[in-house]
């Protein structure tokens, strides 16, 4: 009988776990509804799961409880469950406070880091770290370097706010001192000036030779191959992945599969080097995909290509592809954000620009402060370093004869960067009866019979025989505050209002004659 209790003890506290757990998956579903309008495959068919476990745990609790006669534990309802401040109604429904995202308060800016709310900073920021979650051996990782790779990661990407994320050699580039292009960039980048991210990779990179040909006749032959599921993956399912669950799944599924082949991640790598055309919004969940692959690899060569054919673009005057110029700078500022590129490389490729400023120059740099600017902007590191180039970007625009188009776009990206401040003007507190006078008057009154009518009778029901509450002058007061800054058919609406009033409320159409 012992045994027995102890089972049930177990059982009942596993049932209590069980329900707790299903209750929250319930509340975030409904909120993933609220917001996306459908759920994932993998969320739903979670949900189904977690249900069919509570029902079997149920079955056996009541059949366990019945033959020891023992009391059914008591589950808790949906509000002893919740915590707190985190606790919703169930409904998706969460009372917003402006505390919680305010940029101008302490702790929530201190929380969100560089980033203006919460949903982005999660973004960019809770990335899956697969080293937590997957064996070293399926990421085909040696054990002994597995403690290595994490304290890189916590160096790199463990601050919120990523200031962790700024070297010996980068914090350089945050005081002042910005490392020539032709240090870092090396020359045969004049080869690199085309539309290469535009390209479908007709050389390739030279590790897929004979191997990546007889991969693919293999997979001709028989779709269960290795190589076949690469090409399904990177073709196939990565460009139509537009949602973060589906990138991070996609991810995760490469490492476990691919991973620790180093052809499979350079052909990745390629992968993600060419964004399809006129896909922009594909980059920032190309960039998380190459974020979440650089906490495991570091053998990533996407930053490198990507800065140079950035400097590479900019030696040409004549035939330049802007929209492969505008892509590459915002696909790096991407990156930047998820503290996968160093922020010297897009203060490196501002300063070029502001060197040349004119021409389509200008356009990448403001392309520059609209991807990244901002987050550059508020994080200490780079706070500095940016704001001498905005200086520097304002005293230019003022120096030379911009046409209109290009002093509008500076001006955007300076205001999108640094943004006024924005001044709280005081609210006039008014009692209810002006309130629903006001509301009376300027919203519900139309030139109609029908809301004059209704109107004209709510103005009646109003307490006027109450001598502390002056409602002629009130009445009086809203009327003509409608006509002056109401709408245009306020007017006559007001004039046929007056008129209705007139036997039974004389003194309104006599004040507003006054």
């Amino acid at each position: 009988k012992q045994h027995c209790l102890g089972a049930y003890r177990t059982l009942s506290n596993t049932y209590l776990t069980t329900h707790r757990r299903l209750l929250q998956l319930e509340k975030r579903c409904e909120q993933d509804r609220l917001l996306q309008g459908n759920l994932s495959d993998a969320r739903e068919k979670g949900l189904k799961d977690a249900k069919s476990l509570m029902d079997s745990l149920t079955k056996s609790v009541e059949a366990l409880s019945e033959a020891l006669d023992l009391d059914i534990p008591t589950l808790p309802s949906e509000e002893e469950s919740g915590n707190g401040e985190g606790a919703t109604d169930g409904k998706g429904i969460e009372l917003w406070t402006k505390s919680d995202n305010d940029s101008n308060d302490p702790e929530s800016r201190a929380r969100l880091g560089p980033f203006d709310d919460e949903e982005t900073r999660s973004f960019y920021c809770d990335v899956p770290d697969l080293l937590a979650t997957n064996p070293p051996a399926i990421l085909g990782i040696a054990a002994e370097d597995v403690e290595k790779k994490k304290q890189r990661n916590e160096r790199q990407y463990g601050g919120v706010g990523g200031a962790a994320a700024v070297t010996e050699g980068e914090s350089g580039g945050g005081n002042g001192n910005v490392v020539e292009e032709s240090e870092v960039v090396p020359m045969e980048v004049e080869e690199m000036g085309g539309d290469n991210l535009s390209v479908g990779g007709e050389g390739g990179d030279g590790d897929f030779g004979e191997d990546g040909e007889e991969g693919e006749k293999e997979g001709k032959e028989n779709k269960d191959t290795p190589h076949y599921k690469l090409m399904v993956l990177l073709e196939q399912e990565l460009p139509e992945a537009s949602r973060r669950e589906k990138i991070d799944e996609l991810a995760e599924r490469f490492c476990v599969n691919h991973g620790s082949n180093k052809n499979s991640r350079k052909r990745l790598y390629k992968t993600l080097f060419l964004v399809p055309f006129a896909r922009l919004d594909l980059l920032p969940y190309y960039s998380r995909f190459a974020a979440i692959l650089d906490r495991v690899y570091s053998d990533s060569t996407l930053v490198t290509e990507l800065e140079q054919q950035m400097h590479g673009q900019a030696r040409f005057k004549k035939n330049q592809n802007m929209e492969s110029r505008l892509r590459t700078a915002r696909y790096l500022g991407e990156l930047t954000k998820f503290r996968v590129a160093p922020p010297i490389v897009v203060l490196r490729g501002l300063k070029r620009c502001l060197e040349d400023f004119s021409g389509y120059n200008i356009d990448v740099a403001c392309c520059l402060l609209e991807s990244c600017g901002r987050y550059l902007y508020r994080t200490k590191h780079t706070h500095g370093k940016l704001s001498e180039l905005m200086d520097t970007m304002m005293r230019l625009k003022k120096a030379k004869n911009l046409d209109e188009r290009h002093v509008a776009m500076i001006n955007s990206a300076f205001f999108m960067v640094n943004p006024p401040r924005q001044t709280n003007r005081p609210t006039k507190e008014v009692t209810p009866l002006e309130a629903y006078l006001r509301y009376l008057l300027t919203t519900k009154l139309d030139p109609d019979e029908k809301s004059i009518s209704f109107v004209s009778k709510q103005i009646q029901r109003l307490p006027w025989s109450d001598p502390s509450i002056n409602c002629g002058s009130l009445v009086c007061k809203f009327m003509l505050k409608a006509c002056r800054k109401g709408r245009y058919k306020a007017t006559k609406a007001i004039a046929l209002l007056a008129a209705n009033l007139k036997r039974s409320k004389p003194e309104v159409p006599s004040r507003l004659i006054d």
